[in-house]
């Protein structure tokens, strides 16, 4: 990985924010998606929902340490990293999407519960060398407040035990503490019903863009953990709907098809590069507010999210540029002209071969989870994402789920034209982490 790839990816620890200004709940949201249940409310499993709406309207701020700034550098290597070898052991033509947020969440809860040698393993790859899982403990309990300041966001963690079951209760107690988890049994031997429950709990904590779940779990099951992330908001200047038109959209196989493709002029920053063209597309939300004459009208405020696009040149694909892309993007804006295919889809993923891949192998290991009871191991550490980008802005949601066994086993003008496959990631601009990064290679029907 270059250097300037290492320098833009900020801790992809899950998005983290230096500086995030509260705003009014995203727009985003359809009607139609569920509402989160008012807090408290017990559900099937005994799982009992904490869910904070914060009503405080004014800026919060997050201000790292510089330990916890030195360690983001790491996070954002590792994440880059799974994402390239996802990306390079898909077949030909599928999309790709991960949310690193999501998925280091879900490992932080984990590493409360993990013996030392493979504790310190996971901790170097993922946050660095010296890192203890107190500090990521502190630090991810201040990183959701501030994150969900925006109403932009939403996090979820939880965890369901096998009824009758012994699981170390200072684990139970410090994942309750600093993650906010929420904590119930189920009896997986109905295994069926033990689904519905975590799918139920899925679907709730995404709106309800993630109904079903890559959850391959049975009788043998005795521990599950889960993150939940949802991001909802609208482009900053929206796309004109009666500008989007079929247009071609042209296959890294050289085949056509037709997609509706958004289009709009303006101002943004931008950068054209040897291999690719890498434009920043802010988000934002409108508010009252008055005009020097005392009318109230509405103006768009600046979210700290941005969706930037990494868009080969032609005769390079995704997989080309991969290893190159810088997500910074430097110097003024230009004013040029964007088309961006609508697409919605929804992706999984199994992450346990990848993590071994980039060096995580101890927590594999037969008596790795001694600190949450030492018959347990990880069975799958799957991930489901759900992707939607429209004219008014966008809708990504991931979760990511654990499960343990007993049992072994003027200025100047561009032309930003995404009719062929490209990559994309929605991060946060003040300390550039990253919460979903994707390939897109097939837009759909």
């Amino acid at each position: 990985m270059s250097k300037n790839m290492k320098k833009s990816f900020l801790f992809l620890s899950f998005v983290t924010m230096l500086l995030l200004v509260g705003c009014d709940t995203s727009p985003i949201k359809p009607d139609d998606k569920p509402d989160l249940p008012e807090e408290p409310y017990i559900r099937n499993g005994g799982i009992v929902d904490r869910i904070f709406d914060r009503k405080d309207p004014a800026p919060l701020v997050l201000a790292p340490s510089s330990n916890q700034m030195s360690y983001s550098q790491t996070g954002a290597d590792f994440a880059q990293n799974l994402f390239n070898k996802l990306c390079l052991q898909a077949d030909p033509g599928t999309n790709v999407c991960i949310s690193p947020l999501s998925l280091e969440i879900a490992l932080g809860m984990l590493a409360n519960g993990i013996e030392p040698e493979a504790r310190k393993e996971m901790l170097d790859i993922i946050a660095g060398e010296g890192i203890t899982a107190d500090s990521l403990n502190v630090w991810y309990h201040k990183l959701r407040d501030a994150l969900e300041a925006t109403n932009c966001v939403r996090l979820a963690n939880a965890m369901w035990a096998q009824k009758d079951y012994y699981i170390n209760p200072d684990f139970i107690e410090t994942n309750q503490t600093f993650y906010d988890a929420e904590v119930g049994n189920l009896d997986f031997t109905k295994t069926q019903e033990a689904y519905d429950s975590i799918c139920q709990w899925a679907y709730d904590h995404t709106y309800g863009n993630i109904r079903e779940l890559n959850l391959p779990i049975t009788s043998d099951t005795r521990l599950v953990l889960a993150n939940a992330t949802w991001f909802g908001a609208n482009w900053a200047e929206p796309f004109f709907k009666g500008a989007t038109k079929p247009e071609p959209f042209i296959q890294t196989d050289g085949t056509e098809k037709t997609v509706n493709m958004m289009d709009k002029a303006g101002e943004y920053l931008y950068d054209n590069r040897p291999t690719y063209q890498i434009i920043d597309i802010p988000f934002g939300v409108f508010e009252k507010k008055s005009n020097s004459k005392g009318r109230e009208e509405d103006v768009c405020v600046d979210l700290p999210f941005s969706m930037i696009v990494a868009l080969p040149k032609a005769g390079y694909t995704p997989n080309d540029i991969l290893a190159n892309i810088d997500w910074n993007i430097t110097g003024r804006n230009f004013y040029g002209k964007i088309y961006l295919p609508k697409f919605d889809f929804k992706t999984t993923n199994q992450l346990i071969n990848p993590i071994k891949q980039l060096g995580i192998n101890k927590l594999f290991a037969d008596g790795a989870l001694s600190g949450i009871n030492p018959e347990l191991f990880i069975k799958f550490i799957n991930q489901d994402v759900s992707v939607r980008i429209d004219e008014d802005g966008a809708e990504m949601a991931a979760v990511t789920i654990i499960g343990m066994d007993n049992t072994a086993l003027p200025q100047p003008e561009f032309d930003f034209n995404a009719n062929h496959p490209f990559v994309f990631c929605v991060r946060d601009n003040v300390s550039h982490n990253i919460l979903f990064i994707g390939k897109v290679e097939d837009i759909g029907e």
